[in-house]
């Protein structure tokens, strides 16, 4: 997936939430970016990461390119997870085009900053799904 192409897409998501003294960049590899800035990041796969530095500012860091094998791996952790709640309804499905696999791995990057979700994935991707469908992603 080319994530740049849908910059406008998360400069307004950007906006909706009330970031916007934060910077949107994009690299050609996330994790790579995160060493060499002494950023932590223990996965070398994470096609995103929110940077909060008090100095520097804030910013989200995107990978120009998602790899499609990480792509599917995040949404079969999905699929895993959804299927504990209702095995009847897979929330992936819901993510049918590129777009809204990337504004959901971009609403769960800020989900797992929110702490009344205690860092709980199934609480993150119900508040991403509920933010989803608030901003007429499911609409479209």
């Amino acid at each position: 997936m080319i994530a740049e192409q849908y910059r406008s897409t998360l400069d307004r998501l950007l906006e909706d939430y009330c970031l916007f003294l934060v910077e949107l960049t994009f690299v050609e590899n996330v994790y790579d970016w995160c060493r060499e800035k002494g950023v932590e990041e223990p996965d070398p796969g994470t096609p995103l990461k929110l940077v909060v530095d008090e100095e520097k500012g804030c910013r989200v860091v995107v990978n120009r390119e998602i790899d499609e094998k990480v792509l599917h791996d995040r949404m079969k952790a999905l699929e895993v997870r959804s299927a504990l709640l209702n095995v009847a309804h897979n929330k992936t499905e819901d993510l049918d085009t590129d777009k809204k696999k990337l504004v959901y791995l971009f609403l769960k990057e800020i989900a797992a900053r929110r702490p009344e979700l205690e860092s709980d994935d199934i609480l993150e991707d119900n508040w991403v799904f509920g933010e989803m469908k608030e901003h007429g992603f499911f609409d479209e």
